[in-house]
């Protein structure tokens, strides 16, 4: 699928993979990391956003979109490794760190593990934001492969037509949707094992940090207010009505907060 003409895109070599990556406008870097099943394409409309003031740098997950596959190496140590390195062989200093569900706690951990690279971070809906899931990382592993080939065995047009009237996208970033579902490998299954929750990063991470979460009840919104707590200079924002995708669900809410943020910053 064809990113759009001001975006540009390339890969670099790094921790042992070609990693993709998709660039545009200029400023402040703003560095994005997409959740499981997607790929740096998911970040096109809200990049386009962004570009009048930032420069958007969004980039394929291992195992995701046209970034390698390789048979190992989707624990979170390796992902936050793929992050960083992508980071320095672009040269980019300072960046603000944006990532969703996956991407979101190897944000928040590279935030963690090198508190002086970041100016900001923005966690949206993290992954394993206080514990790990109760099932077993093979289950995990074998319902990936499941829902890949299930997705993947449907006709291109249904699945298009299905993202434009559930994610109210239009038809062409719908199609970008459809294909990174598409291009991901079986091996992102390993994505299952277990690591530390997002929450023990907070201790370490010392910039500015805004967390999304999506809707709840009131004793888990107390959970999460405590977790965020824990943050050097933190806000934490619940997004009442929206899901696991707040930038998705809803839009105008997600894009006021993160705009907050930044001009702050």
């Amino acid at each position: 699928m064809d990113i759009p003409e001001q975006w540009s895109a390339d890969t670099v070599s790094t921790n042992g993979i070609d990693i993709q990556y998709y660039r545009v406008g200029s400023g402040q870097p703003i560095v994005m990391a997409h959740g499981m099943y997607d790929s740096g394409q998911r970040w096109i409309p809200l990049g386009e956003e962004l570009t009048d003031d930032y420069e958007v740098i969004t980039y394929d997950a291992r195992g995701h979109g046209h970034t390698d596959a390789p048979e190992t190496g989707y624990d979170l140590d390796s992902r936050v490794a793929d992050l960083l390195g992508l980071i320095e062989a672009l040269d980019i200093s300072d960046p603000i760190l944006l990532g969703h569900s996956m991407g979101a706690a190897t944000v928040a951990w590279a935030g963690a593990t090198t508190p002086e690279l970041p100016r900001g971070i923005v966690l949206a809906d993290p992954s394993r934001f206080h514990d790990n899931p109760d099932i077993d990382p093979d289950e995990i592993a074998a319902l990936t492969r499941k829902k890949l080939e299930e997705s993947q065995s449907r006709p291109i047009e249904e699945r298009v037509t299905e993202q434009v009237e559930e994610a109210e996208v239009s038809s062409e970033h719908a199609r970008r949707l459809v294909a990174s579902t598409d291009q991901c490998s079986p091996h992102i299954g390993q994505i299952g094992q277990e690591h530390t929750p997002v929450a023990e990063a907070f201790d370490d991470i010392t910039c500015p940090t805004l967390v999304l979460r999506h809707d709840a009840d009131v004793s888990d919104r107390v959970t999460d207010l405590r977790a965020a707590k824990r943050l050097a200079t933190g806000r934490l924002v619940h997004l009442s009505g929206a899901g696991h995708y707040v930038f998705r669900d809803e839009y105008e809410a997600a894009y006021t907060e993160l705009q907050t943020f930044l001009q702050r910053l």
